[in-house]
């Protein structure tokens, strides 16, 4: 099945007649869920299936911009929301070994939902650094304002994702957090980075 290069949103809990139609039709190559989608456990493991289901594919990408913190998607049945990735690099800073086991603890607890759900993408982690002069959207979605940690934490989180069998897309290039303006809204130019 030839799938079109781009990844869809949909609207509510469930889907649409004319949702069933375009993603029949276009084939989209995979489809993001945002709170506005998911209310329980069960409501997404239904919808998700339902959107197999049209693609014929068990696989089928379904992806989720699940950080912790502020950037929550399955906060209505678990909260995450002390979880943001500075918690983890202020505790990994202060202990290396103690920051390491606890953010694997908390990758593989929340990969065992995702996989429980259905969804085989996070899109994590953030790679952009704090910074005292960027836009604020970044905040404590970084881990740290050194790029030592950064990577550090940013590579460990991708193995553990992988070894728990959730793809992942890293963000934010090019530095999301040293443009002043959101992204959202203007193209973000980024100097001296």
């Amino acid at each position: 099945m030839i799938r079109k290069a781009i990844i869809i949103s949909i609207s509510g809990y469930i889907l649409t007649k004319e949702e069933k139609k375009i993603i029949k039709k276009e084939k989209p190559w995979g489809l993001i869920l945002f709170k506005r989608n998911i209310l329980s456990e069960n409501q997404t493991i239904k919808l998700i299936k339902s959107i197999r289901k049209i693609m014929k594919d068990n696989k089928y990408p379904i992806l989720i911009d699940e950080e912790g913190g502020r950037v929550s998607r399955i906060s209505n049945f678990k909260n995450n929301s002390q979880f943001n990735q500075k918690y983890f690099g202020d505790i990994y800073n202060r202990n290396k070994d103690l920051g390491l086991i606890l953010y694997r603890a908390y990758i593989d607890s929340l990969s065992e939902i995702l996989n429980k759900l259905g969804i085989n993408i996070n899109t994590v982690p953030v790679l952009d650094l704090i910074t005292k002069k960027g836009h604020k959207i970044i905040g404590n979605r970084s881990f740290s304002s050194d790029s030592d940690i950064v990577n550090k934490l940013g590579k460990f989180s991708v193995n553990c994702y992988k070894k728990k069998k959730i793809e992942k897309v890293v963000k934010h290039i090019p530095g999301h957090g040293h443009e002043k303006k959101k992204s959202n809204f203007k193209i973000p130019k980024v100097k001296n980075a």
